[in-house]
Protein backbone atom coordinates (compact mmCIF):
# COMPACT_ATOMS: atom_id res chain seq x y z
CA UNK A 1 0.00 0.00 0.00
CA UNK A 2 2.70 2.64 -0.46
CA UNK A 3 1.33 5.92 -1.74
CA UNK A 4 -1.35 4.84 -4.15
CA UNK A 5 -0.30 7.67 -6.40
CA UNK A 6 2.03 5.05 -7.85
CA UNK A 7 -1.13 4.07 -9.72
CA UNK A 8 -0.69 7.07 -11.95
CA UNK A 9 2.95 6.34 -12.71
CA UNK A 10 2.26 2.68 -13.30
CA UNK A 11 -0.72 3.30 -15.55
CA UNK A 12 1.04 5.89 -17.64
CA UNK A 13 4.09 3.68 -18.01
CA UNK A 14 1.93 0.85 -19.31
CA UNK A 15 0.00 3.20 -21.58
CA UNK A 16 3.29 4.27 -23.11
CA UNK A 17 4.03 0.62 -23.71
CA UNK A 18 0.64 0.16 -25.39
CA UNK A 19 -1.04 -1.62 -22.47
CA UNK A 20 -4.31 -0.89 -20.69
CA UNK A 21 -5.77 -1.80 -17.30
CA UNK A 22 -8.59 -1.03 -14.87
CA UNK A 23 -10.13 -0.49 -11.47
CA UNK A 24 -11.07 -3.29 -9.10
CA UNK A 25 -14.49 -2.19 -7.90
CA UNK A 26 -18.14 -2.98 -7.99
CA UNK A 27 -20.11 0.20 -7.66
CA UNK A 28 -23.69 1.41 -7.79
CA UNK A 29 -25.28 4.81 -8.37
CA UNK A 30 -25.62 7.00 -5.31
CA UNK A 31 -28.49 5.72 -3.24
CA UNK A 32 -31.62 7.75 -2.73
CA UNK A 33 -32.24 9.28 0.67
CA UNK A 34 -35.04 6.82 1.35
CA UNK A 35 -32.87 3.78 0.67
CA UNK A 36 -29.82 5.22 2.41
CA UNK A 37 -31.64 5.79 5.71
CA UNK A 38 -31.82 2.02 6.14
CA UNK A 39 -28.02 1.76 6.04
CA UNK A 40 -26.08 1.93 9.30
CA UNK A 41 -22.56 2.93 10.27
CA UNK A 42 -21.12 -0.12 12.05
CA UNK A 43 -17.49 1.00 11.93
CA UNK A 44 -17.44 2.75 15.32
CA UNK A 45 -16.03 5.81 13.53
CA UNK A 46 -17.81 9.18 13.43
CA UNK A 47 -19.37 11.00 10.50
CA UNK A 48 -19.73 14.78 10.17
CA UNK A 49 -23.09 16.41 10.77
CA UNK A 50 -25.69 15.82 8.02
CA UNK A 51 -23.57 13.20 6.24
CA UNK A 52 -25.72 10.57 4.52
CA UNK A 53 -24.68 6.91 4.44
CA UNK A 54 -25.08 5.67 0.87
CA UNK A 55 -23.31 2.31 1.10
CA UNK A 56 -22.31 -0.09 3.87
CA UNK A 57 -20.55 -3.39 3.32
CA UNK A 58 -18.16 -5.90 4.82
CA UNK A 59 -14.45 -5.23 4.46
CA UNK A 60 -11.88 -7.95 3.74
CA UNK A 61 -8.18 -7.26 3.35
CA UNK A 62 -4.87 -9.14 3.45
CA UNK A 63 -2.14 -6.99 4.98
CA UNK A 64 1.60 -7.56 4.64
CA UNK A 65 3.54 -5.00 6.74
CA UNK A 66 6.62 -5.47 4.53
CA UNK A 67 4.67 -3.70 1.77
CA UNK A 68 3.37 -0.97 4.07
CA UNK A 69 6.52 0.95 4.90
CA UNK A 70 5.77 4.61 5.52
CA UNK A 71 2.03 3.99 5.98
CA UNK A 72 -0.19 3.61 9.01
CA UNK A 73 -0.49 -0.13 8.29
CA UNK A 74 3.22 -0.85 8.81
CA UNK A 75 2.65 -1.53 12.51
CA UNK A 76 -0.05 -4.17 11.95
CA UNK A 77 0.63 -7.88 12.01
CA UNK A 78 0.61 -9.83 8.75
CA UNK A 79 -2.66 -11.61 8.06
CA UNK A 80 -6.25 -11.43 6.92
CA UNK A 81 -8.38 -8.59 8.27
CA UNK A 82 -12.15 -8.24 8.25
CA UNK A 83 -14.42 -5.40 9.33
CA UNK A 84 -16.79 -2.84 7.91
CA UNK A 85 -16.68 -0.16 5.24
CA UNK A 86 -19.10 2.76 5.01
CA UNK A 87 -19.38 5.34 2.23
CA UNK A 88 -21.22 8.57 3.02
CA UNK A 89 -21.92 11.77 1.12
CA UNK A 90 -21.77 15.35 2.38
CA UNK A 91 -22.65 18.80 1.06
CA UNK A 92 -19.94 20.39 3.20
CA UNK A 93 -16.93 21.86 1.42
CA UNK A 94 -13.62 20.02 1.33
CA UNK A 95 -12.10 22.69 3.60
CA UNK A 96 -14.87 22.24 6.17
CA UNK A 97 -14.49 18.47 6.08
CA UNK A 98 -10.73 18.81 6.52
CA UNK A 99 -11.36 20.94 9.62
CA UNK A 100 -13.78 18.31 10.93
CA UNK A 101 -11.28 15.53 10.25
CA UNK A 102 -8.64 17.36 12.30
CA UNK A 103 -10.97 17.24 15.33
CA UNK A 104 -11.71 13.49 15.21
CA UNK A 105 -10.38 11.72 18.31
CA UNK A 106 -9.22 8.08 18.25
CA UNK A 107 -11.96 5.54 19.00
CA UNK A 108 -11.84 3.88 22.43
CA UNK A 109 -8.80 1.61 22.66
CA UNK A 110 -7.12 3.13 19.58
CA UNK A 111 -4.29 5.60 19.10
CA UNK A 112 -3.65 7.88 16.15
CA UNK A 113 -1.23 6.24 13.74
CA UNK A 114 1.90 7.99 12.58
CA UNK A 115 1.65 8.72 8.87
CA UNK A 116 4.18 10.24 6.52
CA UNK A 117 3.70 13.97 5.97
CA UNK A 118 4.89 13.53 2.39
CA UNK A 119 2.12 10.98 1.75
CA UNK A 120 -0.44 13.22 3.43
CA UNK A 121 0.53 16.25 1.33
CA UNK A 122 0.73 14.20 -1.88
CA UNK A 123 -2.77 12.71 -1.61
CA UNK A 124 -4.13 16.10 -0.52
CA UNK A 125 -3.17 17.49 -3.93
CA UNK A 126 -5.65 15.01 -5.38
CA UNK A 127 -8.47 16.14 -3.09
CA UNK A 128 -7.95 13.45 -0.44
CA UNK A 129 -7.41 13.82 3.31
CA UNK A 130 -7.30 11.02 5.87
CA UNK A 131 -6.54 9.97 9.42
CA UNK A 132 -5.65 6.47 10.57
CA UNK A 133 -5.88 4.74 13.95
CA UNK A 134 -4.45 1.48 15.30
CA UNK A 135 -5.09 -0.70 18.34
CA UNK A 136 -2.08 -2.85 19.13
CA UNK A 137 -0.91 -4.66 16.04
CA UNK A 138 -4.21 -6.36 15.16
CA UNK A 139 -6.75 -3.58 14.59
CA UNK A 140 -6.79 -0.64 12.20
CA UNK A 141 -9.25 2.07 11.21
CA UNK A 142 -9.19 4.84 8.62
CA UNK A 143 -11.33 7.88 7.81
CA UNK A 144 -10.93 9.24 4.28
CA UNK A 145 -12.43 12.53 3.09
CA UNK A 146 -12.36 13.24 -0.63
CA UNK A 147 -13.57 15.45 -3.42
CA UNK A 148 -14.59 13.03 -6.20
CA UNK A 149 -14.64 15.74 -8.87
CA UNK A 150 -11.05 16.73 -8.12
CA UNK A 151 -9.93 13.11 -8.25
CA UNK A 152 -11.74 12.61 -11.56
CA UNK A 153 -10.20 15.79 -12.99
CA UNK A 154 -6.64 14.99 -11.91
CA UNK A 155 -6.70 11.22 -12.37
CA UNK A 156 -9.28 10.98 -15.17
CA UNK A 157 -7.02 9.25 -17.73
CA UNK A 158 -5.79 6.84 -15.07
CA UNK A 159 -9.33 6.02 -13.94
CA UNK A 160 -10.39 5.38 -17.54
CA UNK A 161 -7.53 2.93 -17.96
CA UNK A 162 -8.19 1.25 -14.62
CA UNK A 163 -11.84 0.68 -15.58
CA UNK A 164 -10.72 -1.97 -18.08
CA UNK A 165 -8.53 -3.99 -15.74
CA UNK A 166 -11.15 -6.31 -14.23
CA UNK A 167 -12.64 -7.15 -17.63
CA UNK A 168 -9.33 -8.58 -18.83
CA UNK A 169 -8.65 -12.34 -18.72
CA UNK A 170 -6.73 -13.40 -15.58
CA UNK A 171 -3.52 -14.28 -17.50
CA UNK A 172 -3.37 -10.76 -18.97
CA UNK A 173 -4.04 -9.18 -15.59
CA UNK A 174 -1.32 -11.30 -14.02
CA UNK A 175 1.15 -10.32 -16.73
CA UNK A 176 0.28 -6.65 -16.31
CA UNK A 177 0.66 -6.91 -12.54
CA UNK A 178 4.11 -8.39 -13.05
CA UNK A 179 5.16 -5.55 -15.36
CA UNK A 180 3.94 -2.87 -12.98
CA UNK A 181 5.55 -4.56 -9.96
CA UNK A 182 8.88 -4.71 -11.79
CA UNK A 183 8.69 -0.98 -12.58
CA UNK A 184 7.21 0.37 -9.34
CA UNK A 185 7.68 -2.31 -6.68
CA UNK A 186 3.93 -2.95 -6.48
CA UNK A 187 1.31 -4.64 -8.62
CA UNK A 188 -1.85 -2.88 -9.80
CA UNK A 189 -3.99 -4.93 -7.40
CA UNK A 190 -1.74 -3.88 -4.50
CA UNK A 191 -1.97 -0.25 -5.55
CA UNK A 192 -5.77 -0.40 -5.64
CA UNK A 193 -5.87 -1.81 -2.12
CA UNK A 194 -9.01 -0.30 -0.56
CA UNK A 195 -7.39 -0.30 2.86
CA UNK A 196 -5.24 2.65 1.74
CA UNK A 197 -6.51 6.23 1.42
CA UNK A 198 -6.16 6.59 -2.34
CA UNK A 199 -7.31 3.04 -3.01
CA UNK A 200 -10.44 3.64 -0.95
CA UNK A 201 -11.04 6.97 -2.65
CA UNK A 202 -10.72 5.57 -6.16
CA UNK A 203 -13.05 2.71 -5.26
CA UNK A 204 -15.74 5.24 -4.31
CA UNK A 205 -15.39 7.56 -7.31
CA UNK A 206 -18.02 5.83 -9.44
CA UNK A 207 -20.60 6.21 -6.69
CA UNK A 208 -20.24 9.99 -7.05
CA UNK A 209 -19.99 10.28 -10.84
CA UNK A 210 -23.10 12.45 -11.13
CA UNK A 211 -22.92 14.17 -7.77
CA UNK A 212 -21.58 17.49 -6.51
CA UNK A 213 -21.15 16.08 -3.01
CA UNK A 214 -18.00 15.20 -1.16
CA UNK A 215 -17.37 11.66 0.07
CA UNK A 216 -16.38 10.21 3.44
CA UNK A 217 -15.12 6.63 3.63
CA UNK A 218 -14.88 4.82 6.97
CA UNK A 219 -13.03 1.52 7.32
CA UNK A 220 -12.34 -0.58 10.39
CA UNK A 221 -10.69 -4.00 10.38
CA UNK A 222 -9.38 -6.61 12.81
CA UNK A 223 -6.95 -9.48 12.23
CA UNK A 224 -8.64 -12.88 12.09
Amino acid sequence: MRTRLLIAAACMALLAAGCSKGQQQSSAPEATATAATALTNDTGLPLPDNALVIDAREFHQTIDPSQEQGTAMASLAKGNYTGHEVVASSLQSTDDLDKWLATVAPPAGYTKANTSQSIQSTVHRYGISYVAFVSGNSKGATIVVMDPKMITTKLGPVLAVLDKYNSMPPPLRAGMDTQVKQRTGQSISEMMDKGAPLGAAIAAVNEFRNSDKRAIILINAEKQ
